[in-house]
């Protein structure tokens, strides 16, 4: 038995060298309370220690005492025992202590019995032998601080376990006195130690997406010698962060454990001023309950951040955290030549291919142009996990250059700033913006020549207009040829894969971050707009529309051909294919075109013949509300 404690001693003095090791001591005055008849209340004492295991389980060795003196006995009976022990013990409260356990081991008699006055006993008897016993126990107790504990114990014990008829057996009571300690390599001397281990550098165009996706994670060690309960977890960074972030919460973390937490943040626009990769100072702020009180530790940390333009081409949807609709300066200039662009719209014609042609001549009138990264350039930087630099859309606009992703960043959020939802596909030697149209697939053969060079994504019926940005400074017609051109040759291209995004479905994923200056932008000059908005739409119609009018024409079709012809602005013969039809819908284009062509009163004639076949009409109604209000 000595061999063995001694190797166990040994062992736990090794391990304690290099790692952190929990004891437990225990001393517990006791009195047995033996059930043979003869016998008398025993008192004792039972000292243990042992290694404490997983903040749960005790193991190690004990030795005791007792004392036993029989009725009608002038001596008594030494009992010396020792052995091996295992506990379990539990807080469900922070103060609250309960354990069970036991032991077993060898024990030794020492007896002398001497006769008494009576004449009982034998006298000078002496004996002495050893034998077995086992004992078990439970305790409930306070715990006084992290270390030391005082309970009340009881159970049943049973020496000379071996025979048959135990010498000393029965239940016992007394109190126990609990110390916990530690040696070894203790880790840091405070109470809570906290270390980050980032997984990336912060993106700063990523910033709002680290609110919900972690960039690393939260080690929290207990160093203390008492579970931590109620714990949260969060992370600041002055003015870097709008907020302190949660990050995490666990109901405990018990001595000497570490917990994990994910590092997450709220990231303010401050964040955008790195211009240079960098470092900023940040806060841990760990929130816990320690033995009924609440505490608050705070830890700084460091956080390595990347500068504002770098991003890698790991998802190409990351593009679209750029491209954000509420940067101010970007507002402005696209309202304005939204603007511009709805009160010289032509009526019937699709709008959104209105808006993409005014937005990109506006881009070509004020100077934006084509400039090829020399750095990071595009056509090889795309198709690479290298960290690239990815100008904002205010930064374009103020340089009036960038890249063709650059070019498509802009276009893309002028667009999305006025309504008019986009997409993008990178492509080896371009970046197409997708104009996305409102219409269906079914709609597409009515707007355009060919559905070849458009984007159809058939699951959802939505089309999509292509333009180039390789010929975004060319105009609206030079993109719209080359980005259609570009769109079928992909769709030609079998042994290559063109990832097409929709930028507001990536906006689930990547929240889009505006950048600000506070600095106004240029516009550009209304009548020379307005010219060359006239001039795109009138390509697009000697293009597109003409051979829309052709095939319906060919088809004998005088619905579709009238509203091709009001699309080309042909209004006159509009109307004469529309009055060979002598339907409502027939006769409410009319009464449509003449208020085009602000013939008010002609409209409302046109609208009450509707009427009196169909005095519900709703459009006609409508119309006769509105012809009516502007004869007046």
């Amino acid at each position: 038995m000595k061999k063995i404690v001694a190797l166990a001693l040994s062992a736990a003095i090794s391990l304690s060298t290099v790692f952190a090791l929990d004891l437990t001591f225990k001393i517990d005055p006791l009195a047995v309370f033996p059930s043979a008849k003869n016998m008398k209340l025993a008192p004792g004492v039972n000292v243990s220690g042992g290694v404490d295991l997983f903040g749960l389980v005790t193991a190690g060795v004990e030795g005791g005492y007792v004392m036993e003196k029989p009725n009608n006995v002038a001596d008594g009976i030494n009992i010396l025992s020792g052995g091996l022990n295992l506990g379990v013990y539990y807080y469900p409260l922070s103060r609250l202590y309960v354990g069970i356990g036991g032991g077993f081991g060898v024990d030794y008699i020492s007896s002398q019995i001497s006769e008494n006055e009576s004449g009982e006993g034998t006298k000078d008897s002496k004996k002495a032998f050893s034998d077995l016993y086992y004992r078990a126990f439970g305790e409930v107790g306070f715990r006084l601080n992290p270390s030391v504990s005082i309970n009340a114990v009881g159970g049943w014990t049973n020496y000379t376990a071996s025979m048959k008829d135990a010498f000393i057996s029965g239940p016992f009571a007394g109190i126990s006195f609990r110390i916990n300690a530690q040696v070894g390599n203790k880790g840091s001397n405070s109470t809570v130690s906290v270390k980050i281990v980032q997984d990336t550098d912060v993106y700063p165009v990523y910033s709002s997406v680290y609110g919900y996706e972690p960039f690393g994670t939260i080690i929290v060690r207990n160093n203390d010698g008492a579970e931590l309960r109620n714990v949260r977890v969060s992370f600041r960074a002055n003015k870097y962060t709008t907020a302190a972030k949660l990050c995490g919460s666990v109901s405990r973390i018990n001595r000497h454990k570490t917990e994990e937490f994910p590092l997450y943040a709220d990231f303010s626009t401050e964040i955008l001023q790195f211009t240079e990769n960098g470092k900023i100072s940040g806060e841990v702020v760990i929130e816990y309950e320690f033995l009924g009180k609440k505490m608050t530790v705070v830890e700084p940390v460091i956080v390595s951040v990347n500068n504002r333009n770098a991003f890698v081409w790991s998802d190409n949807a990351g593009l679209s955290a750029f491209i954000s609709p509420d940067g101010q300066e970007i507002a402005m200039f696209a309202k304005e030549v939204a603007g511009i662009t709805r009160n010289n719209i032509y009526t019937g014609m699709n709008a959104n291919l209105q808006y993409a042609a005014g937005m990109v001549e506006a881009l070509r009138l004020v100077g934006v142009t084509y400039s090829g990264d020399t750095i990071t350039p595009y056509a090889s930087y795309h198709q690479d996990f290298e960290m690239d630099s990815i100008q904002y859309p205010l930064q374009t606009l103020q340089y009036l250059s960038g890249d063709y992703d650059d070019l498509g960043i802009l276009l893309c959020a002028c667009l999305q700033t006025v309504n008019v939802p986009t997409g993008y596909m990178p492509i080896n030697d371009d970046f197409i913006v997708l104009v996305k149209l409102g219409i269906g697939a079914n709609q597409a053969l009515s707007n355009f020549a060919s559905t070849d060079g458009l984007v159809i994504d058939e699951e959802n019926d939505v089309v999509y207009l292509a333009l180039s940005m390789a010929n975004l400074e060319k105009g609206f017609t030079a993109s719209y040829k080359a980005g259609s051109n570009a769109v079928a040759k992909c769709f030609e291209d079998e042994e290559n894969y063109y990832e097409f995004i929709d930028t507001t479905d990536a906006w689930n994923v990547y929240k889009p971050v505006a950048y600000s200056t506070n600095t106004s932008v240029a516009g550009p000059k209304q009548d020379a707009l307005i010219k060359n908005i006239k001039s795109a739409i009138q390509s697009y119609i000697d293009s597109d529309i003409e051979q829309v009018i052709k095939r319906a024409r060919a088809e004998g079709n005088a619905n579709k051909l009238g509203v091709a012809l009001v699309r080309a602005g042909r209004y006159s013969e509009a109307k004469r294919e529309f009055q060979k039809l002598n339907t409502v819908a027939a006769m409410n284009n009319t009464a449509n075109i003449y208020m085009i062509e602000k013939n008010y009163t002609a409209a409302a004639a046109q609208y009450k013949a509707v009427l009196a076949k169909d005095p519900n009409n709703t459009t006609a109604l409508k119309g006769l509300e509105n012809a009516n209000a502007k004869i007046e």
